[in-house]
């Protein structure tokens, strides 16, 4: 079965999404900052008549941070809270947004067990493209409420342990 994928880059890596979770794809603005002690969270933007929180994904992800460029981008997901029945949206900053590709579910393999624990929780599957990796991520679990209302990059859960 074929799955539509929205690939995008963080520091030279493709990372890519179903595109059933992406709401929208926003021009990189400088989100205004909120009163948060946690450095993952950006700030918000508004999009659709909605406040939108942003994340740094290259913080959340335990990578260094970088200014934005041209093609920097704000991906915004939409993220299903089962527990209120409601869906929130998150935005997510990328270094830059490349395709929808079509995957081949078969073709997807499962994560290799080495790698960063709290990582691997997230990522779905290794896929492939002109010889590069995809790393296929679960937008719901990166992202999920709990995980938004307790906030933590990666990088710190790695120092906690």
């Amino acid at each position: 079965m074929q799955k539509q994928y929205l690939t995008f880059t963080l520091d030279n890596t493709i990372y890519a999404a179903e595109v059933s979770s992406v709401q929208e794809v926003l021009e990189y603005e400088n989100p205004q900052p909120l009163p948060c002690p946690d450095p993952v969270i950006r700030g918000i933007v508004r999009s659709r008549g909605k406040s939108i929180s942003v994340i740094n994904t290259r913080r959340k992800f335990g990578l260094a941070d970088c200014d934005p460029g041209p093609e920097t981008r704000i991906i915004v997901f939409e993220i299903p809270d089962d527990e209120q029945g409601i869906v929130n949206c998150v935005g997510a900053i990328a270094d830059s947004v490349l395709e929808v590709l079509e995957i081949d579910t078969e073709a997807i393999e499962p994560p290799p067990p080495a790698g960063h624990s709290e990582a691997s929780k997230f990522i779905t599957g290794i896929s492939d493209k002109d010889s590069r990796f995809i790393i296929i991520l679960d937008i719901a679990k990166l992202f999920s409420i709990k995980e938004l209302t307790n906030i933590t990059s990666f990088a710190e859960a790695a120092k906690e342990k």
